[in-house]
């Protein structure tokens, strides 16, 4: 979950023991966490020069946690001054719309797309002309036209080598049939991702446009900004990307044996993915269809398997251990060219 503060894995797994205990060695760090030595000492230097953890002198050298509430706050607020200066983007784009009504033709830059019916056809227009990649962060409200057609990509890029990323705020899986929803798109071969809050709604296709709501929270989705090749849209890509590196992936795969005695189910991990995203056991009980108790009582055993003390870590040990281990094909491979989204909107 801290991949959102510009920590990798390593690094997160060995702040969340130092947090839980008495200053340590870097032996005793590889011994709880499993990381060889090398990697433990790099991400080691990289919570020391972020001011996370503190170095002891002796022989060896020990390593404890500062105190979270004021190491974490200094790097949230570093995350949200980038978002924000994103976000004063938009603010700016009406001002900039007013000369592009001058000379309003195909080359124009940036375009406003008015009505609820014209801004899900331009929706649906970007995912057809993408013929390498879609991007998007995905967020309410939703567009849809008159005629009750709504956005998607399913048909859009189906029989097409087109890769598709998008980005989802977390609060969206405790909305009825989202997790299936996902987990349905994942095995399409969508790869979904997962931030606390969405800054703002995004569609990119290629890098050749770019479509985003005309105001930064609107209550209806009735006006949007379509932007072309400028500098605007890099900006936009490059918002996308910083906060693609920073989400949290959703990845319970398929059920595989992790070891010689070790074997994670399908809804083992499933379970475990969602108490990483910080879901309470109501919540994981509606998505999975299993009642409450049951939820308690596996959530309980998980917890004991993994030796955790607690449910984020839970989900910190149960990745370190491989337990969200992808197939290379579905990983790094090319996009299987039946791969589609379930209904979505700009």
């Amino acid at each position: 979950m801290l991949e959102v503060l510009g920590l990798d894995q390593p690094a997160e797994a060995l702040y969340i023991i130092l947090v839980d205990n008495p200053p340590m060695a870097v032996g005793e760090l590889c011994r709880r966490t499993g990381i060889e030595p090398d990697a433990a000492v790099a991400a080691l230097v990289r919570l020391e020069d972020g001011g996370l953890i503190s170095r002891l002198t002796g022989s060896p050298p020990l390593y404890t946690a500062l105190p979270p509430e004021h190491a974490l706050e200094v790097l949230l607020l570093a995350r949200e001054r980038d978002i924000h200066k994103v976000r004063a983007l938009t603010g700016q784009l009406t001002e900039r719309h007013r000369e592009a009504r001058r000379s309003r033709d195909s080359t124009a830059l940036i375009e406003v797309v008015t009505g609820r019916d014209g801004v899900a056809r331009c929706g649906q227009q970007l995912f057809k002309r993408a013929e390498r990649e879609l991007r998007g962060i995905d967020a309410p409200p939703y567009a849809q036209a008159t005629d009750g057609e709504r956005v998607s990509s399913a048909t859009a890029v189906a029989g097409r080598d087109v890769r598709s990323r998008f980005i989802h705020a977390r609060h969206t899986l405790s909305m009825p049939g989202v997790v299936a929803r996902l987990e349905v798109d994942i095995t399409a071969g969508e790869e979904v991702r997962f931030l606390p809050e969405a800054p703002m709604k995004l569609i990119i296709a290629d890098d050749q446009a770019a479509l985003i709501p005309l105001l930064a929270t609107p209550q209806v989705l009735d006006a949007c900004i379509l932007v072309r090749p400028s500098a605007l849209l890099d900006a936009l890509s490059t918002l996308f990307e910083s906060l693609w590196a920073q989400a949290q992936p959703y990845m319970p795969g398929r059920p595989v044996p992790i070891g010689p005695n070790e074997f994670v189910s399908d809804e083992e991990r499933r379970i475990v993915s969602l108490l990483a995203m910080g879901m309470s056991d109501e919540a994981i009980s509606r998505q999975l269809g299993v009642g409450h108790r049951t939820v308690q009582r596996r959530v309980q055993a998980l917890l004991g398997r993994l030796g955790a003390t607690s449910r984020f870590q839970a989900g910190v040990l149960a990745a370190g251990r491989g337990w969200w281990q992808l197939d290379q094909e579905r990983a790094d491979g090319p996009l299987a060219a039946s791969r589609g989204r379930a209904p979505i909107s700009p």
